[in-house]
């Protein structure tokens, strides 16, 4: 039962958390698939990509909505695993290995690692709709169907709604080579980040403890941190992912690191740690209180 209220007060604050700053994630994609030999955005930087979007298409439909609905249900479900299973699997790993309830850094990091790897493997097909909503996003032309802006300009519309995208994606590429296109890098990608996030996070309020009181001032300063820090560990990853996501394979992702340096696996950096770093600071707190109401003990 406690395991179910935990995993209860951990979805929707990834939830509404991921679904306010969904505009950083959306930027982050356009930035880490854009082609600089056919660019499409005149200045390739998070200000300038930004700025863009918002120029051609507004902030609402050309940031804020772009995979939305992929985006929340992902998240309610992720969420759910990777941060509700994460106590309680710390916690006995801790009593497994030395029979004390006092975790090490190692306990925690091996507790997000197993949490981040089994949400990711479950959400997976969520993850790569997401991605390619996010990165086709643009004005449609009413006449023909046709993009007039953004990554695909010029190009048809492929992907409408959640479920459309889920069954177009299923019918073209299947399900290996589709919607479970990059699960390998997609899962490693979660174990890295949701181990280095939450053991950051865990770690920095027992240290902080002596001089800061649990609540919401402790939760926002911890969360910030252990956002960045985990961003920083996680993003060649994360740009791997994505690339793979849109249909290259690992030997591709290979030629373009050798043409474009290992700078490029850093592409998007700014908008992913800014959107990482709020993402954390908005839900940490909002999943603590959660666990709060429902008579569940702090992270």
């Amino acid at each position: 039962m406690s395991i179910a209220r935990e995993m209860a007060a951990a979805g929707p604050g990834c939830a509404v958390a991921n679904g306010l700053l969904n505009g950083f994630e959306t930027t982050k994609v356009k930035l880490q698939l854009h082609n600089p030999t056919q660019p499409v955005y005149r200045s390739a930087t998070t200000i300038g990509v930004m700025t863009q979007i918002i120029q051609e298409e507004g902030i609402v439909r050309g940031l804020l909505t772009p995979g939305l609905s992929a985006s929340l249900t992902r998240s309610m479900l992720y969420g759910a695993y990777r941060i509700g299973l994460y106590s309680t699997t710390r916690d006995w790993l801790s009593s497994f290995s030395n029979g004390t309830t006092t975790p090490t850094l190692m306990h925690r990091m091996a507790s997000g690692m197993f949490t981040g790897g089994l949400g990711a493997m479950l959400t997976c097909p969520l993850d790569v709709v997401r991605t390619r909503m996010q990165a086709d996003a643009g004005n449609i032309c009413a006449q023909n169907q046709v993009y007039t802006t953004g990554l695909r300009k010029g190009k048809e519309v492929r992907y409408r709604t959640l479920y459309r995208t889920i069954v177009h994606i299923a019918q073209h590429d299947g399900l290996s080579n589709g919607l479970y296109r990059g699960a390998s890098v997609t899962i490693a990608r979660a174990s890295v980040l949701n181990g280095a996030q939450l053991a950051s996070y865990d770690t920095l309020k027992r240290s902080f403890h002596g001089s800061m009181e649990e609540g919401p001032v402790l939760h926002v300063v911890c969360a910030l941190f252990s956002g960045i820090i985990a961003q920083t560990v996680a993003m060649p990853i994360d740009t791997i992912k994505s690339s793979m996501m849109m249909g290259n394979r690992l030997q591709d992702v290979g030629e373009i690191l050798k043409r474009r340096g290992p700078f490029w696996l850093y592409r998007g950096y700014l908008p992913a740690c800014a959107g990482q770093g709020l993402i954390m600071v908005l839900q940490m707190p909002l999943v603590e209180q959660f666990r709060r109401l429902l008579g569940v003990s702090a992270i």
